[in-house]
């Protein structure tokens, strides 16, 4: 019986302490917090957007996916900055990131590190 009264305790202690750390990591990665209702910004991490270019979610915006993507990328046909208009287009990203120098040289880097498997 005090076996089962302690196994008892301590899954309920062990749960409480887990759960506050497991409910912290369901937020998105790209949520954006702010302090206005009616601020709708749209972010994704450069990672994020590279990524979803390869898989082809900007093909209607002229962007093409898997190899394709790649050898545009290398041969000088596809910029960051297209890149980012094309997801800006798709309603994925915010206009700013367009003027934001080091988010367009991220997701260049992003993209130079691409390689055809």
């Amino acid at each position: 019986m005090k076996r089962l009264i302690i196994g008892t305790l301590s899954f309920l202690f062990l749960s409480a302490v887990i759960t506050p750390t497991v409910e912290a990591q369901t937020q998105p990665i790209h949520s954006v917090p702010s302090s206005h209702a009616s601020d709708n910004v749209k972010k994704l991490t450069p990672f994020e957007l590279v990524s979803m270019a390869r898989q082809g979610f900007f093909t209607e915006q002229g962007i093409p996916g898997s190899a394709e993507l790649i050898s545009a990328h290398h041969t000088g046909k596809l910029s960051a900055e297209q890149l980012v208009q094309a997801a800006i287009r798709a309603d994925k990203l915010s206009p700013h990131f367009l003027k934001d120098r080091n988010y367009l040289n991220a997701v260049d880097s992003q993209l130079r590190t691409l390689t055809i498997r």
